[in-house]
């Protein structure tokens, strides 16, 4: 075998820093189905052992040259390489097309460890690893990067903008051997791309619906504890999170005098139906911005909504609250406009649902185990939806079959897909253990499927006095702290009023501007709003306008354009944002936020 031990030393180094798991996965591994020769007047070569075909055909320069001499490379801004071979590929790619291309970025995708191994023996690819814009996936199963892509993109949404601008470079050898892994893995990297940008919002409206209900619900966020006095309360301490999954049924008599055994967390839709069945959780979640949501919190006496705290997002509608009669906890979604309010309640990581929401609220306040019941994410044994009745429908979402926690394939639908993939990214990203005690429903990936029944008798045997730590943990809030939060908001609202009149100016500007003018001209004015307007654009704007902006770079990204329409979609998505801040400027200032 060729090796050379100072470029292996050099390359392991830098894997080492990088991708610490992965060097530790090179240190172990033995090459048994591939052979490294040396070509006579070529670089080195690998050869398939089983198939008998060596990676490179011919001299290096040719393969080279010819493998991708009839692709269209013009335009591509990631190049999602599938096979990395002794990592000449990538390498002649990156140097011959980067400049000219402007490549902002690069994944790799290899299949077989053996391959990357060999490669780190005999080539310097210490620039390939070293470079934060390239991204190795080695040795990985194609299911499992959809999770990985969802992490990458997260923390790079620059490099999401540009998937339009993605393209596959595929190497023959690796497409012979395992054509299957290779475009799902393709696959499964262009769907959490998709997926991360789609977690940005894609309706403007809803959002806008957001913000004037955070506006409100001033009054509401005021008053009322936040969720940030329980950080880590509960550490090492169980929480069950009840859904409305069809199964709930089945084993809802089950909790049933659990309020001493664990941290109860109720879904909006689940509270009724527990109550009616002698359950009282602690916390029940509430997020979406619908007015059917009240039908969760109206008609409950004050009896049995005592001590049930409902931790809700306040982009719920105002009537929500009012129509609850029990104790309320303020708890923030990872949205900048409660950055910009600047009222500290607790700031959460929160996918799609009230279910998400309440899983991060169990990690938050450091719950471990998280235990899971009515979290179906498919349709019943007979069709049903939900355990109980609720006021939102499937009707329209496409249906279709997946892995079950029970049954071989059960039948779920886009919605709930959707949720699923986001629970296993909590789940992912959680360092505890996850039980999945619902009876029937969806395999999710990352949790143990365990019966309630059994991890009543086997994890909750510690008493524990959840609610007198809840009242403990929020002892510190007292209501002279009202006082303080108005005197802050009304020169902040003075100030982004003064701010949404300069954007909206510079808008009407842009929009009446000449089509004649350069791409780099026509920027002018968004410059001037990105620069001068900053936090008032990026804390409380962007929430509702994300999605177009979004779209405006993905497009730009491929052709710079004339941003006549972005001027003409912000200064009226903005005319409107000031309005509400307006009338919520004047509610206040009228003494309506109050004890």
């Amino acid at each position: 075998m060729i090796f050379n031990p100072d470029v292996y030393k050099k390359n392991m180094q830098a894997l080492e820093v990088k991708y610490p798991e992965l060097a530790e996965r090179v240190k172990t591994c033995k090459i048994v189905s591939y052979e490294l020769v040396q070509m006579e007047g070529c670089m080195p070569n690998l050869r398939h052992n089983l198939v008998g075909k060596f990676w490179y055909d011919g001299r290096l320069d040719e393969y080279l040259s010819r493998q991708w001499k009839d692709l269209k490379h013009e335009g591509t801004k990631v190049p999602i390489f599938l096979g990395f071979g002794l990592g000449f590929e990538p390498m002649y790619y990156l140097s011959k097309y980067g400049e000219s291309n402007m490549i902002q970025a690069a994944i790799i995708v290899e299949r077989d460890i053996e391959v990357f191994t060999a490669a780190m023996k005999v080539n310097d690819i210490t620039e390939l690893i070293n470079r934060d814009s390239i991204h190795l996936f080695v040795g990985i199963p194609a299911e499992e990067l959809y999770l990985l892509g969802r992490e990458l993109f997260a923390k790079n949404i620059r490099e999401c903008l540009f998937c339009g601008t993605y393209y596959p470079v595929f190497s023959s050898l690796p497409m012979e051997i395992d054509k299957t892994f290779y475009l799902k893995s393709l696959g499964k990297i262009l769907e959490s791309c998709w997926d991360n940008l789609h977690n940005y919002g894609n309706d403007p409206e809803d959002s806008l619906i957001g913000l004037e209900n955070m506006l409100d619900n001033i009054s509401e966020i005021a008053s009322n504890p936040g969720i940030n006095l329980l950080y880590d309360k509960f550490k090492n301490k169980p929480a069950i999170i009840v859904a409305t999954g069809p199964s709930l049924k089945k084993n809802i008599h089950l909790l049933k005098g659990l309020e001493n055994k664990a941290l109860l967390i109720s879904v909006d839709a689940s509270l009724k139906l527990l109550l009616e069945n002698e359950i009282k959780p602690h916390l029940v979640t509430s997020l979406e911005r619908e007015h059917e949501v009240q039908q969760f919190f109206d008609n409950i006496p004050e009896e049995q909504s005592k001590d049930v705290y409902m931790a809700a997002c306040p982009v719920i509608y105002n009537h929500v609250y009012e129509s609850y009669t029990g104790p309320k906890l303020m708890v923030y979604r990872m949205f900048d406009h409660f950055k910009w309010l600047g009222i500290d309640k607790g700031m959460l990581d929160i996918k799609l649902s009230s279910s998400h929401m309440a899983f991060s609220i169990a990690k938050a306040l450091g719950c471990d185990p998280i235990i899971l019941v009515g979290q179906d994410l498919a349709y019943g044994e007979d069709g049903e939806t939900h355990a109980t009745a609720v006021p939102f429908s499937s009707a329209g979402e496409e249906e279709f079959m997946v892995e079950g926690n029970y049954v071989k394939q059960i039948r779920t639908n886009d919605g709930w897909n959707g949720f699923l993939k986001a629970l296993e990214i909590d789940v992912n990203q959680y360092n505890g253990t996850v039980y999945n005690a619902t009876a029937g429903g969806a395999l999710i990936r990352g949790t143990l499927i365990k019966d309630l029944a059994t991890i009543i008798n086997e994890d909750l045997i510690e008493d524990v006095n959840i609610l007198a730590a809840i009242k403990e943990g929020l002892e510190s809030f007292d209501t002279s702290q009202i006082e303080s939060a108005v005197e802050h908001i009304i020169p902040l609202f003075d100030k982004t009023i003064a701010d949404l009149e300069g954007i909206i100016d510079l808008c009407i500007e842009g929009a009446n501007q000449s089509a004649e003018l350069t791409v780099e001209e026509s920027q002018k004015n968004r410059i001037e709003i990105h620069t001068k307007y900053h936090d008032t654009y990026q804390m409380f704007l962007m929430h509702v306008i994300q999605s177009l902006h979004l779209v405006y770079e993905m497009q730009y990204a491929i052709k710079p354009t004339n941003p006549i329409v972005w001027y003409q979609f912000i200064g009226d998505i903005t005319a409107i944002c000031l309005k509400s801040l307006i009338k919520a400027r004047g509610r206040i200032a009228d003494g309506q936020v109050s004890e």
